[in-house]
């Protein structure tokens, strides 16, 4: 059975997925790709460097950056994604007297990146999947698939000889929409009707369209439905802009010999501020300033970035609504594609339209590419819960809270009725109310938090930054709080509390009071995981 490649190519961004290991695995090709700071996923630049005429000799990814580092090479291309589908003839780039198009730039790209696979794992790439933004014409997949084939077009030697090994002599290739693959990365079983939001973010533009899935239909074709789509001109290369405003003279943007470096440097500090760290800006050994969550998100609000992304959505639900009649209640999931969504509070705006207890997993540099994975392998899903979900505890010193982990990560649903159970005593004597603040920590810095576990054989976290408190999202607060009835007192347990998570994704509480000796909740539905 040939290994299954699939290949997420982003405008700014690509990404490569393999089943070779029976799972899907993100490839990391060290020369050609970098380590993204935040998640840490291995992402290739989207970047050609033609060297000569022929396009024989071609640099892409990392290389063609590192290459490009002053932005004088004329050979060097970028963004063709975007016009293969609409503009193939497009030039991107010159070398000597000859122009290469937007079908020839991604002709070598791809070429590069079999060439590439082929040598680093010693076989050869016959099944390749590439994920296609809905929004695209046909003509998109199609020139995807003359390149395909062309890349991997042999003599009749070469043919004939394949045949007599038993190998296959030609190339598997299929396409999917992009949302459908990221539903699929993200866990969400696409062979059940599903409406979602895709909301892309990434260096360019920010987009964000409605699809519906139709079931065993979408599982065998890998398309759906869209049913609204909005996009603005807006990205991460704009916000590395209102950076280098804010924090750099004036003067030093008018040299053109300076502006790659300057540019490198603002998205280095961005992407430490986005993680809740912080740095300063440093250019030709002086330093501009520093930059770190609060300064990021100001720089944000004062750019109007929090006010766009409502418009987009505002204006996606009013088209999604007069178009189709579909309410934002029937929306059952929103996925989150592209690196511009880990900027500080750009998950929390989007869930705060569209409802934060929708929004799915952080895995905006890999959802793609192992959904277009889990797709060429027969698209089975098994949908399991994405982040931790705590109990919130409130100390008494007043230095903040710290979340008690109740369901981890990774958890497969439905789970048993006493998955897990906890005892809860009074914080005071005549207290006559507990609450049970369910929260959802979210990856920090792209990584799954560092629980610490304590000899009471619970695991905990305690935020010490703002970066790491933005991550902790109370799903409950506006919940009544469990009365005790006669008032607590002593340091013994009074609640036995149970939870579980159902079928559809809901934790429920079973709430005992055991001086009462009587339950006070019964499989009780409090919030729906994710």
């Amino acid at each position: 059975m040939p290994t299954h490649w699939a290949i997420d190519l982003g405008t700014s961004n690509t990404t490569i997925c393999e089943d070779r290991s029976g799972r899907p695995h993100v490839v990391n090709l060290p020369e050609l790709a970098k380590l993204e700071p935040v998640t840490q996923t291995p992402v290739m630049p989207s970047c050609v460097c033609v060297m000569d005429e022929q396009g024989e000799k071609v640099l892409i990814g990392q290389e063609a950056v590192t290459y490009n580092w002053d932005g004088r090479a004329t050979g060097f291309a970028r963004g063709f994604k975007r016009h293969l589908g609409m503009e193939r003839g497009r030039t991107m780039a010159r070398v000597g007297g000859r122009a290469f198009t937007a079908y020839d730039v991604t002709s070598l790209f791809l070429r590069e990146v079999v060439r590439t696979l082929e040598a680093r794992f010693e076989e050869e790439v016959t099944d390749v999947t590439i994920a296609t933004p809905s929004g695209f014409y046909e003509t998109y997949r199609a020139e995807l698939q003359t390149i395909l084939r062309r890349v991997k077009r042999r003599g009749w030697w070469d043919r004939l000889w394949a045949r007599l090994r038993g190998k296959p002599s030609g190339i598997a290739f299929r396409t999917l929409d992009e949302p459908v693959a990221a539903a699929l990365g993200y866990g969400v079983d696409v062979g059940r009707a599903t409406t979602l939001v895709a909301f892309d973010f990434g260096g360019g533009t920010m987009e964000s369209a409605v699809v519906r899935t139709h079931g065993a239909r979408t599982v065998e074709t890998g398309q759906a439905e869209v049913l609204a789509k909005q996009a603005v001109e807006i990205g991460g290369d704009d916000i590395d802009r209102w950076i280098l405003e804010r924090l750099v003279p004036s003067a030093l943007h008018d040299w053109p010999e300076w502006e790659v470096a300057l540019r490198w440097e603002a998205e280095r500090v961005k992407l430490l501020a986005s993680a809740g760290s912080e740095g300063d800006f440093t250019f030709r050994n002086e330093s501009y300033g520093r930059l770190d969550y609060h300064v990021l998100s100001d720089i944000l609000a004062e750019n109007g970035l929090y006010a766009r992304i409502r418009e987009l959505l505002d204006a996606l639900l009013t088209e999604l609504r007069t178009r189709h009649a579909v309410l934002p209640a029937e929306i059952d999931d929103v996925i989150l594609e592209g690196g511009s969504t880990l900027l500080p509070e750009v998950r929390n705006v989007v869930g705060d339209v569209l409802g934060r207890e929708k929004v799915r997993e952080w895995l905006p540099f890999e959802a793609v590419a192992r959904g277009a994975c889990i797709f060429a392998g027969g698209a089975h899903v098994e949908d399991f819960i994405y982040h931790d979900y705590a109990i919130r505890l409130l100390p008494d010193d007043d230095k903040g809270a710290e979340y008690e982990l109740l369901i981890p990560g990774g958890t497969r649903f439905p789970t048993a009725d006493n998955f897990v159970t906890r005892y809860y005593a009074p914080g005071f004597d005549g207290q006559r109310h507990i609450n049970l603040f369910i929260c959802e920590v979210g990856r920090v810095a792209g990584r799954p938090v560092d629980w610490t576990a304590r000899p009471n054989g619970s695991r905990y976290f305690v935020p010490t930054t703002a970066g790491e408190r933005a991550f902790c999202l109370c799903l409950n607060e506006a919940d009544p709080a469990l009365p005790l009835n006669p008032a607590g007192r002593g340091t013994s347990p009074r609640l036995r509390v149970t939870y579980s998570v159902d079928e559809n994704r809901w934790l429920c509480v079973t709430v005992h009071d055991l001086q009462r000796k009587n339950d006070l909740r019964v499989k009780h539905p409090v919030v729906r995981l994710r």
